[in-house]
This record gives C-alpha cells, sequence and structure tokens, in this order.
C-alpha cells in the first residue's frame, strides 16, 4: 500500500518527478487525490512500511529533510492507500515576532546531495529518544520546551552513561570532542562555551532556576539555533558510526576518541 505525503512550506527548483531510493517526490498537482486541498505543491509517496505505523513514517520523512539541512517541511497527515487519511493536527508549527516558518527549498544543484542523503538515512529509526526531540522540538508550543528537547537529544547521545555523573562535565567535553573536531581552536573553544551555557540554562528551566541569569538579554531563538545545529551534527555522526541506537557503543567510542584524539585538550577549559 502507498503513503503519501503532503510536503507543506516545501519547494523546488526544478518541476517533475524527483526520483529516491525507496520513494518520490511528486508535483501535487499530477495527483487526481480528493484529499489534497489543491495548494499542496509537492508529495512524497513511499511504499508503506510494514509493521510501521504511517505516523512513525512521517516522522522519519520529516526528521530526514531537517537533518539535511536547517529548515522544515510542514505535514501533518499521511494519506493511507487511496481512502484512509491519517491526521495530526496535534502537529503545528507555532509562529511569533521570532519565529517565523521559512520555505524549505531544494535548488537543483541540492537534489543530487539530498537523493545520497535520503538513500543514506531513510532507515533511521525516528522512535530514537534523540531523533525524537530533535524532530518534535519545533512543534513545541513554548521556546522553553524546544530549547529543553534540543539539550536533551545532545545529551541522550553525549551523556549514554548519565548514571555514573559528571553529566554536565562529560555533555561540554565529548560534545566539544564530537562537534569540533577538524575545527580550528577557536571554533572548538566556542562550540565549548555554547554546550557548557545550554546545560546551565537547560537545568534552570528544568529546575526551576533564574533562566534570565542564563539568557543574559538574549532572545531564545538567539540560544535555540546553535543546539539545534549541534543536535542535527551529533545525530549524523552517531548515526554514521553506527551507534545512535546503542549507549555502550557510543560509550565505548567517546573514551577511545578521548584517548587517542589530542585534539580534546583545547576544550579542557572549565
Amino acid at each position: 500500500m502507498k503513503l503519501r505525503i503532503p510536503l507543506n512550506n516545501f519547494d523546488r527548483e526544478r518541476t517533475g518527478v524527483l526520483e529516491l531510493s525507496n520513494a518520490r517526490i511528486l508535483p501535487g498537482n499530477e495527483l487526481k487525490d480528493p484529499r489534497l486541498d489543491g495548494k499542496t505543491k509537492y508529495v512524497l509517496e513511499m511504499e508503506e512500511v510494514q509493521q510501521e505505523k504511517p505516523r512513525r513514517s512521517l516522522d522519519r520523512v520529516l526528521s530526514i529533510f531537517k537533518l539535511f539541512k536547517d529548515c522544515l517541511v510542514l505535514s501533518n497527515v499521511v494519506l493511507i492507500g487511496e481512502k484512509r487519511a491519517d491526521h495530526l493536527s496535534h502537529y503545528t508549527h507555532w509562529v511569533d515576532q521570532d519565529r517565523g516558518v521559512p520555505a524549505y527549498f531544494l535548488t537543483q544543484q541540492e537534489e543530487e546531495d539530498f537523493s545520497r542523503f535520503w538513500e543514506e538515512f531513510s532507515e533511521i529509526d525516528a522512535g530514537n529518544f534523540a531523533v525524537s526531540r530533535f524532530h518534535l522540538a519545533d512543534y513545541r508550543a513554548y521556546s522553553t520546551d524546544r530549547f529543553v528537547d534540543y539539550v536533551e537529544s545532545l545529551e541522550y547521545l553525549f551523556v549514554p552513561d548519565s548514571g555514573e555523573a559528571e553529566i554536565s562535565y562529560k555533555f561540554r567535553h565529548r560534545g566539544c570532542l564530537i562537534l569540533g573536531r577538524d575545527r580550528p581552536e577557536k571554533n572548538r573553544r566556542e562550540i565549548f562555551g555554547v554546550l557548557r551555557d545550554a546545560y546551565r540554562l537547560r537545568s534552570a528551566v528544568v529546575h526551576g532556576g533564574n533562566i534570565n541569569k542564563y539568557l543574559k538579554g538574549h532572545k531564545w531563538e538567539d540560544k535555540l539555533n546553535p543546539v539545534r545545529s549541534y543536535a542535527r551534527e551529533a545525530i549524523k555522526f552517531f548515526f554514521r558510526q553506527k551507534c545512535i541506537d546503542n549507549a555502550k557503543r557510543r560509550k565505548e567510542l567517546l573514551e577511545d576518541l578521548l584517548i587517542f584524539n589530542a585534539k580534546i585538550d583545547v576544550c579542557s577549559t572549565s
């Protein structure tokens, strides 16, 4: 059975069909589907995955788009077969003076990269905690919840051994190790500082601390943008290392990198 996902807020430089490894993106006006509102430019069509709920397929599709580039494809419905439709009305993107909805646009040059990216990530588990928090963060109504989601996504990846304490220390040092690899010292120090401040702000939100002390006059979007970017890069890194779903293997990988990668030394500032 085929699934069709309307891709709202999505546009391309090229027209026509974009073939992917196990799916394709079709112009909406070519589909004579009465369930479409006539305004959707493009629809992603794929075969239903056995033993997977259509909602989870939607989660995975939207996560792949968001992992590819820093923008959102919006959708809250899956068209199932010829007659059924699974509506997810709580998937609402809230807009305010600081939070807009820029169009997700694929240039002709990007399409080849996206096709390869889709094939590589087509089986990513949307139910993984880090992926799920990353995906759902931008559907939260409040900035505090969005921010906590992104930080928790990173914490899941960087601190698989949270039961052994020193969570904040591990969070910023390991995060700097992964995100700062192959980057100049100045950039690594900046990453270290952003992660340190992000965890402090997250703790203030979760434990009832002084949020304004850590916002330091900044808007929430100023704090959200870097942690969203870091979560994107960290998810891709651990997925490619084939340990995003395995806490033991993530810990072993992080320990190996810490021991054998001398570049971590520049991140050891308190």
